[in-house]
């Protein structure tokens, strides 16, 4: 059943909105100093919350803290894994070196393709569930915050080297 979604962003901000037919179908709301996120959908309210900066990962909770999945990232090739409870294993990767199209597939049967273009994009999906697709935004904007911290520093120590 291939099914397709918009997805929008604000400006300056981390807030997901996630579009079916120009109906919402959910909402993913990123904390502004932490790489967490709620993700609230027509079933439930999900947490997203990260830990560890050598070895970071993120886990799904449930509205009943129940832990559903956990996302282990490798920050040097931009990758991630997710696992769920249940075992069932996907793979995420940017598919690009503009870092404006990824994919999420477990490479038997389920695959979602995303894009991206100035805050908004689309999302094709061999597969409806909505948990995939905001664990596909989330770790996208993952990445997008570890790049967006390391161009900072970079900039403070270029632009700092001067004033020592």
């Amino acid at each position: 059943m291939e099914q397709i979604l918009n997805w929008s962003k604000g400006t300056f901000d981390s807030n997901y909105h996630v579009l079916k037919d120009g109906l919402l179908r959910f909402s993913l709301n990123f904390s502004s100093l932490k790489n967490s996120a709620i993700a609230t959908t027509q079933s439930g309210i999900f947490l997203l919350k990260s830990t560890g900066i050598a070895n970071p990962e993120t886990l799904l909770f449930n509205n009943k803290n129940e832990v559903l999945a956990k996302i282990t990232y490798d920050l040097l090739g931009f990758k991630a894994k997710i696992i769920f409870k249940s075992g069932e294993q996907f793979d995420w990767s940017f598919q690009n070196s503009w870092l404006s199209r990824w994919s999420l597939n477990n490479h038997t049967d389920k695959q979602i393709l995303f894009s991206a273009s100035s805050g908004r994009g689309m999302i094709n999906s061999n597969v409806d569930d909505d948990m995939l697709v905001f664990c596909g935004l989330f770790i996208r904007e993952y990445f997008a915050r570890i790049l967006f911290g390391f161009i900072i520093v970079v900039f403070i120590l270029l632009t700092g080297k001067g004033i020592f």
